[in-house]
């Protein structure tokens, strides 16, 4: 099985337990002649890979009780890893999703951290300042520090808002970087491609 999430920047491509990280027009080359069940959250791809034989788009497969038409199907896939926690994508966009008893509860969409940086430069070049690790215990007393604690600090403060002592399980490409300021978070990439899994297994005859 050949598992490809399709995301705003880059293709992810699931094979044997793997995850490989590639451009779309590379993916579609590689792979056209294998038979791969796929997402797609980009709108510009949706042509090219509709086109492929062979392969086939999971977004009808992919709900969960309490889930709304516009959730991004990657969302949809990530929430049905596991049939409860806090589930944390962080990549271009940082997704924060709620569910309990495999039923989604809501959720909430901030920028990715790439995103703030570039929000701290359009502001000033004196804040154009490298994402390093920070201690949320005690208030920054340099600059670099107060950026970001500035973009940690707020994100991590209300997802404990909404955990209720929940499963926390992250993602995506800066997902290991927020990771860290939790004690017991589950970091694995993989975790999207489980729930595609868990929607074909649901879905077989």
């Amino acid at each position: 099985m050949i598992l490809l999430d399709v995301g705003n920047t880059r293709a992810h491509v699931w094979v044997n337990g793997t995850v490989e990280h590639l451009p779309v027009d590379e993916t579609i080359a590689r792979y056209h002649a294998r038979r791969v069940s796929y997402i797609n959250v980009n709108p510009h791809h949706v042509d090219a890979l509709s086109a492929v034989a062979g392969w086939v788009n999971l977004d009808d497969m992919l709900h969960l009780p309490g889930d709304y038409p516009t959730m991004g199907v990657d969302r949809r896939a990530l929430c049905l890893a596991h049939t409860e926690g806090i589930f944390i994508d962080a990549g271009s966009a940082i997704t924060v999703d709620k569910v309990v008893e495999g039923r989604y509860q809501g959720g909430f969409i901030l920028p990715g951290l790439s995103a703030y940086h570039r929000m701290y430069v359009s502001i000033s070049p004196v804040l154009d300042v490298p994402l390093e690790p920070v201690t949320l215990d005690a208030l920054p007393t340099t600059t670099q520090d107060s950026v970001n604690f500035g973009t940690i600090a707020p994100m991590i403060a209300i997802i404990n808002t909404i955990r209720d002592n929940l499963p926390l399980y992250i993602t995506g490409g800066d997902g290991q970087t927020i990771a860290v300021y939790f004690d017991d978070a589950t970091y694995d990439e993989t975790l999207l491609f489980q729930g595609m899994q868990n929607a074909i297994k649901r879905n077989k005859p």
